[in-house]
């Protein structure tokens, strides 16, 4: 019998799982016994696996409060862009966790990244409008939305410092 994986190698060993011929290069040992690659491999542990649903209502509430962090930052003096900075962490924190919360107490990579671009996605489009709304009460076009962000360096370095801190916060 040839392995499946290896053509070129002999074996008489098969997967307790699936019963595919594996060469003791590419077999994994399990408590049960030996198993290909493919069954041997570990299953996802229910806190990293997030469904649409949760995922959805975690993305909203990662936009939401990424749009309320971004207007209120937009909105407060520019001499104080030090505290802003050193606010960025806390509210990365509460980004990430208000997410988890928000998905069922889930977490993971795929989680983190929904979470961290909903929020991104908040400070560059979402802040402008409501900050421009608060103070003169008239929405802003998307292009003079992004002026208004790229024109402020420590309101783009508060924004990247959340959506990081989102981001590995549920990771």
């Amino acid at each position: 019998m040839r392995c499946a994986r290896h053509p070129g190698a002999e074996t008489l060993l098969t997967c307790v799982t699936c019963g595919t011929p594996i060469c003791p290069d590419c077999m994994v040992e399990t408590p049960v016994g030996m198993k290909c690659p493919d069954c041997g491999r570990a299953p996802l542990p229910a806190v990293y696996r997030v469904g649409p649903a949760p995922l959805a209502v975690a993305m909203a509430a990662s936009l939401a409060l990424g749009t309320a962090a971004g207007a209120v930052a937009l909105t407060v003096r520019p001499g104080i862009g030090l505290l802003l900075i050193l606010l960025a962490l806390p509210a990365g924190a509460l980004v990430g966790a208000a997410a988890g919360r928000a998905a069922g107490g889930k977490r993971g990579p795929a989680l983190a990244l929904a979470a961290a671009a909903s929020c991104a996605v908040g400070f560059l489009f979402g802040a402008p409008q409501a900050a421009t709304l608060a103070i003169a009460g008239a929405p802003l076009v998307w292009t003079e939305a992004l002026v208004v962000v790229l024109r402020r360096p420590i309101y783009l370095l508060f924004a990247a410092l959340t959506v990081v801190t989102a981001y590995w916060r549920i990771h």
